[in-house]
């Protein structure tokens, strides 16, 4: 019996060294009583599958029938389901940012924290659209996520003074409200922007910090005229100060700001000013650059912002350092050593966008020698890659689309756009299968990724060389 036990026990921790130790003893004395050597065989292999994957049919059971019911709730209320899922991982920015790229992969709107619509957890809206959940906002927790919804039952917030009127701002105070504005949280409201909330007024250095002494007189005074003959006029007492005109962010300060309390960019990305450089000079998505053997010999370009730059040095006295990088899809991670970090320490920097070029080659050394590892051979800033990798563009233009409109456009585009890449134009006969080349001479613009919109909005194709 003791044996016996000795035997359940390697089974079920999958213990393949002790099951082969009992293997000869099992088979000469179960033979010795008389049973047929080769079904031993066939149970003892029966056993060591069984050991690999131990699973009782009434657990498996249970397993299936929620794997279908998840199943059948992703399929028939994707938007309901990835909000659930996204909520019970909402402390988890990674799991987060994972999940997020499930919902974009299905098509599924997501949208940022918005002070009128969101609730605690990540919701679904009347359009089906995900919302973003304060609470999961840096500054926000719980307690004022509920003042906020408890207040607005009924009747929306009109602005930022509307609701510093309305809302007790010991609850609700200035790190929830900066939370909120740099979150997005505040972009319902009408004529102003981000920016403005943090620009200095005539008496205080914010508006965020303005409004709030402004919500605690109204407030006070309200309270005060609740008791007197004059309780009405409480409104006319005291007006909203006025909002501070100031420059927006550019996008990645927005972008920025916003992933600070968030952990994620909402709104958009930073790569997004470079979308027509990742089209045309990348070959890789970091979501599947850590499959090794996928693009084993095989020169991966990729693009990504910096989200980690960690400098070390070893006991050694060298310096060496762990890098980051994240584009649409995913993130990727890297180590630099000796003249490796040297080379590219200048680019490590937070918010960096960098270009990448290197390849999977065999580790010559240590115990895991043989293993793929990512050599990187070429490291820019993503910024310099058009004008360093393009000579030209070209203009694929179908002949039906040609009027005196199109060309005046073109020619717009031209003189806007002044740049050193030279510019070329196809007409497409499709009816006679014919293209035509046109020579432009000298004309020469610069293909930023406003040029390029632009083009495609005209119905134009174009092409990088």
């Amino acid at each position: 019996k003791g044996e016996a036990d000795v035997l359940r026990k390697a089974m079920g921790k999958k213990q393949i060294h002790v099951l082969e130790k009992m293997k000869p003893k099992f088979l000469e004395q179960a033979n010795a009583k008389g049973h047929d050597v080769k079904k031993l065989e066939k149970i003892w292999t029966d056993w060591e599958a069984f050991a690999s994957y131990a699973f009782n049919k009434s657990h498996s059971t249970c397993y299936a029938f929620v794997a279908y019911q998840t199943a059948y709730l992703k399929s028939h209320y994707p938007s309901e389901f990835m909000a659930a899922v996204l909520s019970n991982n909402m402390s988890d920015i990674k799991q987060v940012n994972f999940f997020l790229r499930e919902c974009k992969r299905q098509g599924l709107e997501v949208l940022g924290p918005d002070v009128n619509e969101s609730r605690m957890k990540f919701s679904v809206n009347d359009k089906g659209q995900i919302r973003f959940g304060l609470a999961a906002l840096k500054g926000v927790g719980e307690g004022p996520v509920e003042e906020l919804i408890r207040v607005r039952e009924g009747q929306p917030f009109t602005s930022l003074f509307d609701l510093v009127k309305r809302v007790n701002l010991r609850t609700v105070n200035k790190k929830c409200i900066e939370s909120l504005a740099y979150g997005g949280g505040l972009d319902s409201f009408e004529n102003i922007h981000r920016a403005q909330y943090f620009a200095k007024t005539e008496k205080y250095d914010t508006l965020v910090e303005h409004a709030l002494k402004f919500g605690n007189a109204y407030q006070l005074q309200k309270a005060e005229a609740a008791v007197s003959l004059f309780g009405d006029a409480a409104d006319s007492m005291i007006e909203d100060p006025k909002v501070p005109e100031c420059e927006e962010w550019s996008l990645v300060e927005k972008l920025d700001n916003e992933k600070e309390v968030t952990g994620i960019f909402i709104s958009g990305h930073p790569l997004d000013e470079f979308g027509m450089e990742i089209d045309h000079f990348t070959n890789v998505t970091l979501d599947n650059l850590e499959n090794a053997e996928l693009h084993k010999d095989k020169k991966c370009n990729f693009a990504g912002i910096v989200t980690m730059a960690d400098h070390r040095i070893s006991k050694k006295g060298t310096g060496w350092g762990m890098l980051t990088v994240q584009d649409f899809n995913g993130v990727f991670s890297m180590r630099f050593f000796s003249e490796d970090y040297l080379k590219y320490k200048p680019f490590m920097t937070e918010g960096s966008m960098l270009y990448i070029s290197g390849q999977y080659k065999a580790k010559t050394w240590g115990s895991d020698a043989g293993t793929l590892e990512f050599r990187v051979s070429d490291m820019k800033l993503l910024e310099t890659v058009a004008t360093e990798k393009m000579e030209s563009v070209t203009l694929n233009i179908p002949l039906p689309i040609i009027t005196q409109e199109l060309i005046d456009e073109l020619d717009k585009l031209t003189k806007t756009f002044p740049g050193k890449h030279k510019l070329k134009m196809n007409l497409l006969d499709v009816v006679n299968r014919q293209i035509i080349e046109l020579h432009t001479q000298t004309v020469q613009v610069n293909v930023e990724k406003a040029f390029t919109d632009q083009i495609k909005a005209l119905g134009i194709d174009f092409s990088i060389n």
